[in-house]
């Protein structure tokens, strides 16, 4: 049987620049939002694909702020979207619709009835002025025509020419990135949530590159309280199909980089990188197992024996810790969509969750089990577990100037749940700084707990 293609149908609440009114189409006696189809399955955070759609059926530019809602339907292969427009050039006349303010909306009849209760909560919102506290500020109007006024400025200072209008590479809740084609080739903004868990990106960034700047990408500028910077290009990730010797060359080169970092350990400390070593995480314990919110995925049994497994990760902990293995720099989400390839050397990038903690807790892809399934499972692409065991000894060979092959792999085997209970405390994290509308994006926490419970 053939599978129907996809669909993805985008709706734009597009709102007046100066009052709360917002634009609406009629059709047949009913009103709906504008709207675009595009052919495929659209992620949520593709806000340039999204954005060119719908500009293009409104004949006008937009800033696309965020989705009010997002549904992904599988079994008919379609994607329904509501996203919230702002004009990018408030002066550029608008052809189409009417503009609708609250009073009005309730007289009105929709082909959706969605749209109408979106619209009315929007509305409400826009009248208060009151924003959601949780909402991250590259959500919220405004905010691309002051990020775009900084990067004008600082393209000047650098004698850089911009050549196209700033695009968006990707736009969630954790961070936003965009990208600028100047004269001198592509230049990325990128600024990113502050989260309890995230460092501030730019700092840190700009210190590891310059005691590692064959590895960490070039930081242009940097602007400290809004948490922005600037990356010079550096080519594309290495992404999922790497081949093994290029995953082995990539484990054995993250290893070097963490031992190089050990001596720096307090430096990075101080601009920002968090302590997460492991009598922090034990200490976290306790916290977590009792986080009814981040646990609300699990099962009962699942719950009784995570609370039957603490005593015993308390004391993984302490005996992780009696090995002489420092702890050092961690990246924190090393997957290999944030290694990229620069001449003879792998760069490192996304340094948000930066942290000191246990070395081998950078290593998830390599602890988890190929058979479970999630969003972190598909970034891995492992075909067979022995090339696993063969990545995990050339990384480990890097480590044998600290301890024997033997305990090496002693402490590997202890680490190994504990890897998975550092990354469940960074998701149960996030999962509380998130509004609402968005924590569909980021469910971690019960896959990181059934990896430990397994």
């Amino acid at each position: 049987m053939l599978l129907k293609p996809w669909k993805s149908f985008f709706y734009g609440l597009l709102c007046h620049p100066t009052e709360a009114k917002v634009l609406l189409l009629s059709r047949n006696e009913a009103y709906h939002l504008p709207y675009a189809q595009i052919d495929g399955n659209i992620w949520f955070d593709d806000l340039q694909t999204i954005k060119n759609a719908v500009e293009q059926e409104l004949n006008i530019s937009v800033n696309v702020l965020h989705y009010a809602s997002y549904q992904i339907d599988k079994k008919q292969h379609r994607i329904k979207g509501i996203y919230i427009l702002e004009q990018h050039n408030p002066r550029e006349e608008i052809q189409v619709g009417i503009w609708c303010d609250r009073a009005t909306l309730a007289s009105l009849s929709f082909d959706d009835p969605e749209q109408k209760s979106i619209l009315e909560a929007y509305l409400i919102e826009r009248e208060s002025g009151e924003i959601p506290l949780l909402r991250p500020p590259w959500a919220q109007p405004v905010w691309f025509s002051e990020a775009s006024a900084w990067i004008e400025e600082q393209l000047e200072k650098l004698n850089y020419r911009q050549i196209a209008p700033i695009e968006y590479v990707r736009s969630w809740s954790m961070s936003c990135v965009l990208r600028i084609k100047t004269t001198a080739g592509n230049i990325y903004f990128k600024t990113a949530s502050t989260l309890p868990l995230f460092c501030n990106e730019p700092i840190v960034t700009a210190e590891l590159a310059s005691l590692f700047p064959l590895h960490i990408p070039t930081v242009i500028a940097i602007e400290r309280q809004h948490h922005w910077m600037l990356l010079a290009d550096f080519g594309k990730s290495i992404g999922s199909k790497a081949s093994f010797k290029v995953r082995q060359d990539i484990y054995r080169s993250l290893a070097q980089l963490q031992i190089q970092s050990v001596s720096h350990r307090d430096r990075l400390l101080a601009v920002g990188c968090l302590d997460r070593r492991l009598d922090i995480l034990q200490s976290q314990i306790e916290p977590l197992i009792n986080d009814q919110a981040a646990l609300a995925e699990l099962s009962a049994a699942e719950i009784e024996c995570l609370h039957t497994l603490a005593p015993k990760l308390k004391q993984f902990c302490s005996q992780l810790a009696s090995y002489n293995i420092p702890e050092t720099l961690v990246h924190g989400d090393l997957h290999l969509h944030n290694v990229a390839r620069v001449q003879d050397n792998y760069l490192f990038f996304d340094w948000t969750d930066s942290c000191i903690s246990h070395p081998f807790f950078d290593l998830f892809e390599l602890f988890l089990n190929r058979n479970q399934k999630s969003f972190v499972g598909r970034l891995t692409g492992w075909r067979n577990s022995k090339f696993k065991e063969q990545c995990r000894d050339r990384y480990l060979s890097q480590w044998t100037q600290y301890e024997s092959s033997e305990r090496l792999l002693n402490a590997w085997n202890i680490a190994k749940p504990l890897c998975a209970l550092h990354h469940a405390v960074t998701y149960q994290k996030m999962s509380h700084s998130l509004e609402a509308r968005t924590k569909q994006e980021i469910n971690a926490v019960p896959y990181f707990i059934r990896a430990i419970i397994a």
